[in-house]
């Protein structure tokens, strides 16, 4: 047999091999960047596991200190609390007292028994709540439950026996920013919210989980009524008395001040939300899914051009009857539906026209979010509406 013992051969061969052991090493490395990467979070209201961040501020509360010393992982990876093979198995997957963490070992803390979580006051009716997906995935729902009345958040650790299912959103493409319009049901007293993303099983069947606390404020006649729906009516200069105002506490746009994800803004009436880290981008000029802002449409119509009329969803004959004259309606002519307004709040089934055209409501969570999801303008118009047909 004859040894081979050239030096330079045999430097090759380890040469070779360490780049080999470095190409595996870098892939693998690759790998798992993609993996922590591939989450997301509920950043308004802000999530248990989002208000403890350092960043937001609310690592000082005693709840979040009790929290990171029960082991909190989400101070630093809010949008970590998933299970990478869900399925739709949640129930199964996550056992009673462990829902806020989804028993994920080293986010344990978010499950603590307590009254003193930070949380953001609401009161019953409608409420956007806003995902910060940190990776866009294609999606199956995303899915919201609320506590039942007399749920105590200090007694007990959160169980499944302790939910109501409010809302579940349609299937969605990629998205940087999913919103969602939850009607929350009266309550009194502190509740959790709790929401569940099911990614496309197709794409990965990961979930996520957040819990959300909240407080109810002293409840309205207009609050108390959870199913309303505001249309388009004369030029009065009334409003309804459900605010449309979804820019309230957001900070007015700054040219000479650098926003990053998942940081809001108003300007000139209208809301936007960070895609990436920016400064000195026009939020007007510079919107769109891919670019430096997100357009979330109108703050409020302000009453400016049209008042606005509630009108609730289970006796409406406006709803019911705009249904069935549509049913058979020609496919052009003269439309008589009110003129669409952006950030308004419509039901299923309320006919607008927009552009020329005469569109139904099929979501009404995302056909009061106007913005990307204006009927025949928005760049995601028809996962909210149908066209009815042409006004001209």
């Amino acid at each position: 047999m004859r040894i081979m013992n050239n030096p330079s051969v045999v430097s090759r061969v380890k040469a070779f091999s360490a780049v080999s052991l470095s190409a595996l090493i870098g892939s693998a490395a690759l790998l798992s960047a993609v993996e922590v990467s591939a989450h997301g979070y509920i950043s308004s209201p802000k999530s248990r596991a989002f208000v403890c961040t350092g960043a937001q501020g609310g690592g000082s509360a005693p709840a979040c200190i009790a929290a990171a010393a029960a082991g909190n992982a989400s101070q630093y990876e809010p949008q970590s609390v998933n299970i990478g093979g869900a399925n739709n198995n949640h129930q199964s997957l996550i056992p009673d007292g462990k829902l806020c963490s989804a028993g994920k070992g080293g986010f344990g803390g978010l499950d603590l028994a307590r009254n003193d979580w930070p949380a953001t006051v609401v009161t019953a009716g409608p409420r956007a709540f806003v995902w910060t997906n940190t990776a866009q995935h294609k999606t199956t729902y995303f899915r919201y439950y609320i506590t039942k009345e007399g749920f105590n958040p200090g007694a007990a650790p959160l169980k499944w026996s302790d939910l109501e299912q409010i809302h579940q959103s349609a299937p969605a493409d990629r998205e940087a920013i999913s919103t969602h319009v939850v009607n929350l049901p009266a309550r009194t007293g502190r509740h959790i919210v709790y929401s569940i993303w099911q990614r496309d099983p197709a794409d990965a069947p990961e979930g996520f989980y957040q819990c959300v606390d909240v407080v109810y404020g002293t409840p309205t006649s207009s609050s108390v009524a959870s199913s309303t729906a505001v249309v388009s009516s004369s030029s009065t200069g009334t409003t309804s008395s459900v605010s449309n105002n979804t820019c309230v506490g957001l900070p007015t746009w700054n040219a000479s001040t650098a926003y990053t994800n998942p940081q809001q803004v108003q300007h000139n009436n209208r809301r936007y939300s960070a895609n990436y880290w920016t400064q000195g981008n026009n939020p007007t000029e510079t919107s769109g899914q891919y670019n430096y802002w997100l357009d979330l449409g109108a703050c409020t119509d302000n009453g400016s051009s049209a008042s606005s009329v509630v009108v609730s969803t289970s006796s409406s004959r406006l709803s019911t009857s705009s249904a069935r004259s549509s049913s058979s309606a020609p496919t052009t002519g003269n439309c008589t539906s009110p003129a669409f307004v952006n950030g308004a709040s419509y039901a299923n089934n309320a006919l607008v026209q927009n552009g020329g055209s005469e569109y139904r409501c099929t979501v009404s969570g995302w056909c009061s979010q106007g913005g990307a999801y204006a009927p025949g303008t928005g760049w995601a118009w028809n996962n909210a509406w149908t066209l009815v047909r042409s006004c001209q």
